[in-house]
């Protein structure tokens, strides 16, 4: 413990060391203002001092120039003192101010005649009411609001506030204006923390609030420093230090005897063949699980050297306990379903999150900080299933050797693992005059994504999937112990940034000139998968035909089966350098104008240990920024402001790991007949044989891939970096443009009082161009892809010279009008009611797909992967309302405390959030090669509109010398009314996987037909015979799946958690 403590407090050490370290994203605000005397008129020269009224430990003394204008930039969020002395003819002021980040707080000073003091509360209550000079939509959500707020517990729980910002399952995370949750940028005091993979937000990083000073969600309009996020960019700043001693110390915890029950599942049984066929379903809703989460927490924070030196620091773990009394049935409806087996299986989640800042200022002109995040996530036993399994078994491994045979728990309360991450940053600002800033930063970020590494099974896992599998020995539903195994997928991130600020004046007006350069590189080193084990699924009834193989099937076979084999090995680096300038220029006193222009230069590594493939330069990746802001009556309470810029994404590691030889992927196809044994005699050698997995897979019409019993394997991961090879077999397109967005947003914002700010705003976001795999299916049955702009450049040439006769690019438009209205907290309330309309259409919905349940590999999702997807069995493109599109949203949310009648001891605190949104719209699916849209987006309609409200209470009570002591109780209610709201529902039309043989596309040799089954799909020629084929016949009545249409998914039941806190 001593030693991991110096090696902490040295990496501290070390941070606050750094004058050349970077600061590219923004963790602080501004001030500026101008003096003036009774009359109206400037005062030069005089001097203002800024300084901290609670626990940044901030303070800076500035002198307005000629013009009476004064700048104090670089200001930690947080309350302040601005304060002027006593002159000659004037007295001293003292006004307060509350600063967010990113945004500048308009503080004009007048001085009063004579020697008294003036204080005056300028903004009041939690923000300042509106950025006059910003043209930016930005929202900030302080420590002071996020407590009073129904929530989680950690701080993208509070995120749901923001307008146009909403978790979004479909989506993949969280969507910000329309976008996928892979394309935002996640930042934690300015170091990046989006997974590298797939853009998303690691558990490991979505700390808890009680780290929290303030949340920043930048919607759009952002300024040229911004970079790498086609969504938002949300900016997480942490609390600090100051010259008092402050502390929290409590524990929250919730129990599921206090939460609302399960949602129900949608299941299907089958039974009997041909005529007698029969596919009945069934909603069950299991018991709930047991167990009692616990949420402690340990801050403090004060001076190390008052003045000049402040800590903070926090260990806030966040511990689920699950308990699952787990009753296994058999695969059968309620009325004949028997109990198999039972088996209690635990399962504890650790979230170690242990925090430290220090903040030094040695001078007033040079201020210094660091932190050190330790976050890993520990993983004690798993729970292989729920409360209620239908069809399976407890796990059982032969490990062999001194541990033996372990079954159920036996097994499940060894296994588990650590996903280690820890994140190191170090910041400098130096402000050398009051015109001149200069600021840099470091950031270290190591994250080992290893959780279920511990006792992970060596063999093939075998699943009975559907079908009267007892007669190859097991039930339907049945599946071994998961045997994907984990030895390291460790990525290290490190930052370098650095800008300079300079005010110029009387210069065609006042400018504020930034420039600055960042550069960022990630290295990937990964060995995970099964690969070398297997997963054998076994499908009764089936044909290898129904499962998509383009194969003629044996005559008297009974079933058929697939082997899949996946693993990822390797290790790669890439950089990304990034150089920008911009100028916030105020030519005139009302109006500002925001201009940038950022550039980037980005390589993409390889895994393979070819040269890397994709490598944009600076003249690449140009991204302009304008924008303007209109005081429009010159009091700073009237803005009319308007933006216009492109943003660029940075590719995630999902590409180069899925086709430049990172990932192996293969499916075999295999017959099962009668006496060819029970399911565990499929193994990994009886299938694939003496085949060598040559790329591209091999699938002939007839016989064996080998000498097994494999009909046809799929290569699903040809790797497209080969020098060598041809567009046939994959290849990146040379001349690719990268993925990039065009906005414009256009609003107003008004100040009706003190205390109440009106805003609207229109935004309109185009993607311009997509970088994905786009495919081909080669002569082998396997898919090869260009690397490129899908329906354009190479990717487009291929299709042509194949025969394909129609193709189609990525579509995403994102419309929105909003409109809020905001009151800040004064008068012990505080509210906000917002209204979004908004259209999202298109094919394409981001770096994450919503037409694949929110699947997040950005560039490697489904899109644009075979020649058909992008079309419907109509013969039409399937362009429409995409899967995440809500027209209406409503979202309120508020406080108020109560002070029972003016007690300086007592106060209740009550708040809510509510929301009302549109249903999304619901697209039926078929199986044809793979799943794809079958008619139009939206077919089934939307699911129903949804609502929920949570509500939390809070009690305090003040003790002791000046009331510095605090006993807090709280009471959080997520969901408080225990909706269930339909999410979605049983879209997949077709129970089995049709291939262009199904309709009779098999070419003279007797190879598949890939091409002309394609281009009949693309020209609507296949829709009636698919719509024939599902209809079935008296002797083949299992091709639409009984489930389809029906509600598969709902609103999460409502949730309990009770916390108690000690402040002082």
């Amino acid at each position: 413990m001593r030693k991991n403590f110096k090696f902490i407090t040295l990496m501290l050490a070390l941070t606050l060391s750094l004058v050349t370290a970077a600061f590219g994203q923004r963790t602080t605000g501004d001030i500026e203002g101008t003096i003036t005397d009774p009359t109206g008129a400037v005062v030069p020269n005089v001097s203002v001092t800024v300084s901290s009224t609670g626990d940044s430990g901030f303070k800076r003394t500035v002198q307005a120039n000629a013009d009476g204008f004064f700048r104090v930039q670089q200001i930690p969020p947080g309350t302040y003192s601005v304060t002027t002395g006593a002159i000659s003819g004037f007295g001293a002021t003292e006004r307060k101010v509350s600063v967010a980040v990113d945004a500048t707080a308009a503080v004009n000073i007048t001085l009063a005649v004579g020697g008294g003091n003036t204080v005056v509360d300028v903004t009041g209550g939690d923000s300042a009411p509106i950025d006059v000079g910003g043209s930016k939509v930005s929202s900030t959500i302080s420590s002071a609001k996020i407590d009073l707020l129904p929530k989680g517990v950690d701080f993208t729980s509070v995120l749901k506030t923001v307008p146009g910002t909403r978790p979004e399952g479909l989506s993949g995370g969280v969507s910000v204006d329309g976008a996928s949750g892979s394309e935002n940028a996640f930042y934690i005091d300015g170091q990046e923390v989006s997974n590298f993979r797939t853009g998303t937000l690691n558990g490991n990083n979505a700390i808890p609030v009680q780290f929290v000073q303030e949340v920043q969600v930048k919607s759009s309009g952002f300024e040229a420093e911004f970079g790498g996020a086609t969504g938002g960019v949300i900016s997480v700043v942490t609390k600090g230090g100051g010259n008092d001693f402050r502390g929290e110390f409590g524990v929250q915890f919730s129990n599921p005897r206090f939460n609302g029950d399960n949602r129900p599942s949608l299941l299907r049984f089958t039974s009997g063949s041909g005529a007698t066929f029969l596919q009945p379903t069934e909603y069950l809703t299991a018991p709930k699980s047991r167990g009692t989460n616990f949420f402690p927490t340990a801050n403090i924070s004060g001076p190390i050297v008052k003045d000049k030196l402040w800590f903070f620091g926090s260990y806030t773990p966040q511990v689920f306990d699950t308990i699952v009394d787990a009753k296994y049935y058999t695969n059968a409806p309620a009325a004949t379903r028997t109990l198999t087996a039972e088996q209690r299986y635990r399962l504890k989640r650790t979230y170690e999150y242990a925090f430290m800042r220090l903040d030094a200022s040695p001078t007033e002109k040079l201020r210094l900080s660091g932190t050190y995040t330790w976050n890993p996530i520990i993983d004690e036993g798993v729970t292989p299933v729920g409360t209620v399994s239908i069809g399976g078994a407890p796990p059982v491994v032969n490990f062999g050797g001194s541990i033996g045979t372990l079954t159920g728990n036996q097994l499940t309360d060894r296994q588990g693992g650590r996903q280690n991450s820890n994140n190191l940053t170090g910041q400098v600002v130096w402000t050398p005059t009051s015109k001149l800033v200069i600021s840099g930063r470091f950031s270290r970020g190591f994250l080992n994504e290893k959780l279920g590494g511990y006792m992970v099974p060596t063999g093939t896992r075998f699943r009975c999937q559907v079908g009267n599998v007892a007669a190859l020995g097991c039930s339907s539903g049945f599946a071994d112990a998961v045997n994907s195994g984990v030895e390291k997928d460790a990525s290290i991130r490190t930052n370098w940034e650095a800008d300079a600020t300079y005010m110029v004046n009387n210069f065609g007006g006042r400018h504020e000139f930034k420039g600055g350069y960042q550069r960022f590189k990630i290295t990937n080193d990964v060995d995970r998968g099964y690969k070398f084990k297997g997963i054998v699924d076994i499908y009764y009834g089936y044909t290898v035909e129904d499962l998509g193989a383009p194969v003629v099937s044996t005559p008297g076979t009974i079933g058929a089966g697939e082997l899949i084999r996946f693993g990822t090995v390797g290790k790669a680096s890439n950089l990304n350098q990034s150089l920008y300038i911009q100028d916030r220029w105020q030519p005139v006193k009302n109006l500002t104008l925001n201009l940038g222009i950022r550039m980037e230069k980005e390589d993409l590594p390889s895994f393979n240990g070819l040269a890397p493939p994709i490598n944009f330069g600076f003249g690449d990746k140009i991204s302009p920024r304008l924008g303007f802001a209109w005081d429009i009556m010159g009091n700073g309470k009237t803005k009319a402001f308007a933006s216009f810029g492109r943003f660029f994404d940075r590719l995630k590691f999902e590409l180069p790991r899925g086709s430049f030889g990172g990932d192996f992927y293969r499916v075999d196809f295999f017959e099962i007949f009668a006496g060819g044994g029970d399911f565990r005699s499929y193994t990994l050698p009886r299938i694939v044989g003496n085949f060598n997995d040559a790329p591209g897979g091999r699938c002939p019409s007839t016989g064996f891939i080998g000498s097994g019993i494999s009909r046809c394997q799929f290569d699903y991961r040809i790797a497209s970096n080969d020098p060598n090879a041809t567009i046939f077999t994959g290849k990146v397109d040379p001349n690719l443009k990268p993925f990039r967005q065009t906005e414009f947003t256009g609003g107003l914002e008004h100040q009706l009082s003190n205390n109440y700010v009106l805003k609207g705003r229109y935004t309109y976001k185009n993607v311009d161009s997509a970088i994905e795999d786009a495919g081909i299916i080669n002569a082998e049955g396997s898919e090869a892809y260009i690397i490129g702009n899908p329906g354009a450049g190479l990717h487009l040439q291929l299709l042509n010279q194949l025969g394909y006769q129609k193709s189609t690019t990525p579509e995403r438009k994102y419309n929105a009008f909003e409109i809020s209205l905001d009151k800040r907290l004064s008068n012990n309330f505080y509210f906000n009611v917002n209204y979004t309309w908004s259209r999202l259409f298109g094919n394409y919905s981001g770096l994450a797909s919503s037409d694949e349940a929110g699947r997040t590999s950005p560039g490697v999702n489904r899109f644009f992967d075979l020649p058909f997807i992008g079309f419907t069995a109509a013969g039409q493109p399937d362009n429409g309302l995409l899967a995440t599109d809500r027209t209406h949203v409503f979202n309120a949310y508020g406080a108020y405390i109560f002070d029972w009648k003016g007690s300086k001891t007592n106060s209740t605190e009550l708040s809510f959030f509510t929301t009302a949104q549109s249903g999304t719209p619901l697209t039926s699916t078929v199986a044809f090669i793979t799943t794809t849209i079958f008619t139009k987006r939206g077919d089934l309609g939307r699911s129903p509109m949804f609502t929920q409200t949570d509500f939390a209470v809070s009690h305090k009570y003040k003790f002791g010398r000046d009331n510095r002591y605090t006993l807090v109780g709280d009471v959080n209610f997520l969901n408080l009314f225990d909706e269930d709201n339909v999410l979605g529902v049983y879209t997949l039309k077709s129970a089995v996987t049709m291939s262009p043989n199904t309709f009779g596309y098999v070419n003279p040799d007797g190879s598949t037909n890939y091409v002309g089954a394609i281009n009949a799909w693309n020209s609507g020629a296949l829709l009636t015979p698919i719509n024939t084929y599902l209809a079935g016949t008296p002797t083949a009545l299992n091709r639409t799946d009984s489930r389809y249409g029906q509600a598969n998914s709902f609103q999460g039941p409502r949730s309990v958690r009770f916390g108690v806190r000690f402040l002082f």
